[in-house]
């Protein structure tokens, strides 16, 4: 569903930056027609802009980054004030002041002054919205603080003919709560007293829902000064200051015992500053650059704290990006040692800091083994390209890239509970190990240790360029890659791929096949081989490494050393004969580790086969070809095509594979000198394969409910406890993911000049898409038959296999036209229309879950999928001069 997601809101963002760019073409309609290129460049121009836009109704979406998201009229002033010497007068100053967009909020304003050869001064300000989040509703007060409350009157959602006690956000809709439901096989109505509880829900928590905009804003200045000390030497010193604030949607866990979840509005507030500085040297051969980079980052909001939607009486705090420093120093050159033959290498060393003080939260009953975490990463870089040319036709070009990524972070052993839990009445397994007293932690601690990733790459480049004939030219190029990642101070190896290798192979054919017809074609293979570790998830849970209390003679690591297993356990099913010793205790019944011997409410190992995409064996195929035709003089046509696939050959789980074509086609026909038609259209084709495992604990279990309830209908295996036998290794308990992706994109362009006795411009653009996304599951699970759960009576079958269905397609369509016209006044001022009309229509089952009485565990945010009808006129008044 993630996958799926992102592919949607990928569409979602080129749609936005469409309307983004459709705004800027609104206000400067033709003005490139109407300033004389050679003469802008050697005489200082001015322009003053006035208009005003007016859209037609309201949409989140329509002005995510362009802020026209509220029906209504908006003032826009642009504006462009030069001056200084001519080209071939005597003085060499040049200025410049200039604003765009002044009155919206995408506003830009700049300032530059400088004399040529001398000096350069530049200063800059810009601002720019991101709305977010189509509807979003949320019952939390102190939104735009980090500390949310809930009302006073607020009730624990719960529908109690269900579950007397237990949180079920269903309750917040009538038309889904006070209907019958199955409770231990029986179909119950509520009560009288049941439905009086529930209107009493309705009417107190529905109305705490109240609309927020989510969204941030970003402020920025900056300004930059550069000096010519001499011929060879300069100077160059740069500071930009952004700010941004707001509001954004942060994903939560509320309750961790039962996992509800709730999406927070979490107030946004940060500062960060940029520095650059630069001494340069270029002579007749060589050239140099001495350069400084920082970055500071300060997050004001450091944390979030809200109400627990179950219980009042409980919040849950959480930290935000913490405030971080970041400094680089470089070192750039080139050396031309012949005519044919340059040398450039660059330098670097950087470090990263983070030292902000961690929170004091009382889930952790041995509070914090240090007051913040220090963190420093040291990166090391340097590379260098070596091109020449030995012979006519002939180019070489040899590289070299090494770059370490050195993490300092100490390893620290932090023990904290979930979210809001309870300690267990049983006792750790490491208590005494730990040296505490036999009760102080309970089985449900976590004990996890940080991981310092390092990373460190070497990359080897090769590649020849030759012409074998006129209009004819090859190039092959190879890759060698190497990575080495591990982390500093963890007691064993932390990455899953503690070394990739990556060769990567290129062959590209160019071709003039005549003089109105050009080619290339380019294929690209590469392969990576990995060493997979299974048993990295270790690093994280140190007691790994000890041996608990209960019966064990070693630990965990050493017992999966010794047998060969990861943390899955044997792929077997229940044995037949009792296990004993070690096996009995770390593989019970042939299954996974149990959580609490290494330290854990979680399940950290893995299955085995499954790698990261990432750090997985892959081979990859690429092939692209392009085509340009000048067909005549009036007609132009230019082609491409895109073709990628990605083989993931031993990976049985995660993603097994991916392929993605793309064709595109633009062709131009000039009607006549003062009118041009173009119109383009572009396929995007992709494809993900993934596969993954419901797999469960092997029991001995015969029946469900009473002795009698043993029958299975559909799955791998005929009877209860041939099923639950099988839990580890059943292979009904595989999936399948098969998502496609597919965009269509076409475009039409008009555009006439000097109409009406050459008075007028016009341009039409017509720009629509239409995506599908598709994710076909394959597999299936068991379900137990609430019948027999009941154990009212004998039930058959007992257990029901369900096949996993499709899931809804995703689809999004837009249409935008765009009418520009613009009719000069006089030689030094014109009068710019603009129509534009945006439609979007889009649908996405996501939002299906976010409603009343959808989901029960998760608090409705009622956000629902884009959807708008948009009209805007525009008109500007330009005078120049």
């Amino acid at each position: 569903m993630k996958t799926n997601q992102e592919k949607f809101s990928r569409h979602l963002l080129v749609v936005a930056i469409q309307s983004a760019l459709l705004l800027g073409a609104s206000t400067a309609v033709f003005a490139e027609d109407e300033i004389d290129p050679i003469l802008a460049m050697t005489r200082p121009g001015n322009y003053v802009e006035v208009g005003m836009i007016y859209i037609s109704d309201d949409s989140t979406k329509f002005g995510e980054y362009n802020g026209l998201d509220d029906k209504g009229f908006y003032g826009s002033l642009d504006f462009l004030l030069s001056g200084g010497g001519f080209y071939d007068s005597e003085d060499a100053t040049r200025w410049t002041i200039s604003g765009t967009d002044l009155g919206l909020d995408s506003r830009e304003l700049s300032a530059e002054i400088g004399v040529q050869g001398k000096y350069r001064l530049n200063f800059g300000y810009d601002e720019l919205r991101h709305n977010q989040n189509e509807g979003y509703q949320t019952p939390y007060l102190g939104v735009g603080g980090n500390n949310l409350t809930l009302p006073g009157n607020w009730l624990q959602p719960r529908v109690p003919h269900v579950n007397a006690t237990g949180l079920n956000f269903r309750s917040l809709s009538p038309a889904a709560s006070v209907g019958p439901a199955l409770v231990s096989g029986v179909l119950t109505q509520p009560t009288a007293a049941q439905l009086a509880i529930m209107q009493d829900i309705v009417n107190n928590d529905v109305p705490a829902f109240r609309n927020v905009d989510l969204g941030t804003k970003r402020q920025r200045i900056d300004g930059g000064f550069s000096y010519q000390l001499s011929p060879e030497w300069s100077v160059k010193v740069s500071a930009q200051n952004e700010n941004k604030d707001g509001l954004r949607a942060q994903n939560s866990v509320t309750n961790l015992v039962r996992e509800f979840a709730a999406v927070l509005p979490e107030a946004v507030d940060s500062t960060t500053q940029q520095y650059n500085m630069s001494v340069n040297y270029v002579a007749n051969k060589a050239h140099m650059e001495f350069s400084y980079y920082g970055s500071l980052y300060d997050n004001d909001v450091k944390s979030m704290t809200w109400q627990d939607i179950n219980d009042l009486t409980k919040t849950s705090t959480m930290s935000t990006t913490p405030s971080n420093e970041f400094h680089q120093f470089n070192f750039t050159g080139g050396y031309r040692f012949a005519p044919q033959t340059n040398l450039v290498f660059n330098a670097g060393y950087a470090t990263a800091t983070q030292d902000d003080t961690f929170l004091n939260d009382p889930a952790l009953p041995l509070g914090l083994p240090v007051t913040s975490l220090d963190g420093e990463v040291v990166t090391t870089s340097f590379n260098a390209k070596l091109t020449t040319r030995p012979t006519d036709g002939l180019n070489l070009i040899f590289g070299y890239k090494y770059d370490d990524r050195d993490n300092n972070t100490a390893v620290e052993r932090y023990i904290f509970q979930d979210i809001n839990e309870a300690r267990a009445s049983a006792a750790s397994a490491f208590n005494a190990v730990l040296g505490l007293a036999p009760n102080t932690l309970g089985s449900n601690i976590n004990i996890y240790e940080n991981r310092p990733y390092s990373k460190t790459l070497n990359q080897f480049d090769a590649s020849a360029d030759y012409n074998i004939a006129p209009g004819h030219s090859l190039r092959a190029a190879y890759q060698y890659q190497q990575i080495e990642r591990d982390c500093s101070g963890s007691w064993i190896n932390c990455a899953d791929a503690p070394k990739t290798e990556d060769n990567i192979g290129l062959v590209e054919w160019r071709a003039t096949i005549s003089n109105t017809v050009h080619s290339t074609m380019t294929y690209t293979y590469s392969d990576r081989s990995v060493n997979y570790d299974e048993n990295a998830f270790l690093a994280l849970v140190p007691m790994a490494n000890f041996i608990p209390a209960g019966g064990a003679t070693v630990s965990v690591f050493d017992y999966l050393t010794s047998t060969g297993l990861t943390g899955f356990g044997p792929y077997l099913g229940y044995p037949t004969t009792p296990l004993t010793g070690n096996a009995a205790i770390y593989s019970p019944n042939n299954s996974r580790v149990p959580q609490a011997l290494y330290g854990s409410r979680n399940n950290v190992n893995e299955l085995l086969g499954l790698r990261r995409f990432n750090m997985a064996d892959r081979s990859r195929d690429k092939f692209r070809a392009k085509l340009d035709w000048q067909a005549s003089e009036k007609v132009s046509v230019y082609g491409s095509f895109d073709f990628n696939q990605d083989d993931y050959s031993n990976s049985l789980y995660g993603l097994t594979g991916s392929e993605q074509w793309v064709f595109n086609i633009d062709a131009g026909y000039a009607i006549s000198d003062t009118s041009a038609f173009n119109i383009f259209y572009t396929y995007d084709d992709r494809q993900t394969d993934s596969a993954g495992r419901g797999y469960g604990n092997n029991s001995n279990t015969a029946s469900v409910g009473r002795a009698e309830n043993t029958v299975v209908s559909g799955g791998c295996f005929a009877t209860v406890q041939a099923r639950n036998n099988n839990a580890q290794i059943d292979p009904c308990l595989d999936w399948t993911s098969n998502s496609t992706d597919k965009v269509h994109t076409f475009g039409v362009g008009l555009a006439f000049k000097e109409l009406m006795d050459g008075r007028m411009n016009f341009k039409a653009d017509l720009v629509g898409t239409r995506a599908r996304t598709n994710v076909d599951i394959g597999g299936g699970s068991y379900v137990n038959n609430p019948f027999a759960t009941a154990n009212l009576a004998p039930i058959s079958p007992a257990v029901f296999y369900v096949d996993a269905q499709n899931l809804p397609t995703v689809t999004t369509e837009t249409i935008e036209l765009r009418l520009n016209a613009s009719w000069r006044l006089s030689d030094v001022s014109d009068l710019q229309m603009m129509y534009w009309y945006a439609h979007m229509n889009s649908a996405d089952y996501m939002y299906d879950g976010l409603q009343f009485g959808s989901v029960g565990i998760l608090m409705p945010t009622n956000e629902y999928s884009p959807d708008y009808n948009i009209n805007g006129v525009g008109l500007t008044y330009n005078y120049h001069w």
